[in-house]
Order: C-alpha cells, then sequence, then structure tokens
C-alpha cells in the first residue's frame, strides 16, 4: 500500500526534516488572516498569533 509511517518520536531531527515534502496545498480558508484575527486578535509584530479569545476572558 505503500511506504510505512516512521515513528518520528525516535527520530532525529535532521531525519524529520527529510520526511517533509512540499504538498501545494493552500489555506482552506478564503481569508484564513481574518479568521485567526477573529479567533485569536491581532497578530504581534512577528505575525504570530496568541491564545483564544474565550481562554484569556475566562
Amino acid at each position: 500500500m505503500g511506504d510505512v509511517r516512521p515513528d518520528t518520536a525516535t527520530l532525529p531531527q535532521a531525519d524529520q526534516a527529510a520526511l517533509l515534502v512540499p504538498t501545494a496545498n493552500g489555506s482552506t480558508e478564503p481569508d484564513e488572516a481574518q479568521l485567526l484575527t477573529d479567533l485569536f486578535g491581532d497578530p504581534n509584530a512577528d505575525g504570530v498569533f496568541g491564545v483564544a479569545a474565550e481562554e484569556v476572558s475566562a
């Protein structure tokens, strides 16, 4: 049926990186940035989104 997936928990990081392949898959959301902003608020200066708003107000 194809290659058996290796146990990545025991592979060295360089070997794990070698398993990564480009898929050419794009975002499944037409406006992913807005979706992430709605869920997590504005990203920081590095473009990283934070904790979900529900978790902050809890």
